[in-house]
């Protein structure tokens, strides 16, 4: 799948937040969001470099893909929302919220320009190998002496077995 076309919007200081950045929908099967944002150079100078807000994907189930913190860098950065389930619904809208200390740079007169392209796909997943069918190691029990329980636990190193059995003594 190829990024949606560019939304461009400038952060000024009269802007209610959130800001609606459009809908956007994902197909059938997709589970997460990938989202390119920009922030573009104003008179040369790349923006405030500590500029951040929160973006996320809302249906009418709520934020079904979750809530990233996104950076606004010149040279552009890829940001993903996703859980590694689908959405229960399919179309949703992209809203941004610049956070609050942001603001205030921005009430100086240092408008934020942005821009964002989406892509929806399925999120590649390996999960854990497991060894041994359900375990992720191989159980021993120490030997020892005559009369005492078995431990509920395993040792497999050399050296914890010394020092069980010399703070046990």
């Amino acid at each position: 799948m190829a990024w949606s076309e560019q939304r461009n919007f400038t952060v000024g200081p009269a802007d209610v937040s959130p800001i609606s950045v459009g809908d956007f929908s994902i197909e059938e099967g997709d589970d997460t969001i990938w989202v390119k944002m920009t922030s573009a150079a104003v008179e040369g100078d790349c923006a405030w470099p500590w500029s951040y807000g929160l973006l996320t994907w809302i249906t009418d189930e709520g934020r079904e893909l979750g809530t990233v913190k996104v950076n606004g860098v010149c040279e552009g950065e890829v940001f993903k929302l996703g859980n590694g389930l689908p959405p229960q619904l399919r179309a949703g809208r992209v809203e941004f919220t610049p956070r609050s200390y942001n603001l205030q740079w921005i009430k100086l007169g240092h408008p934020w320009q942005l821009s964002f392209q989406f892509q929806s796909g399925k999120l590649q997943s390996a999960g854990p190998e497991l060894v041994g069918g359900s375990t992720l190691f191989v159980p021993t029990v120490p030997e020892l002496p005559e009369g005492n329980a078995q431990p509920d636990f395993s040792i497999e190193d050399a050296f914890a077995f010394l020092l069980f059995n010399w703070f046990l003594k």
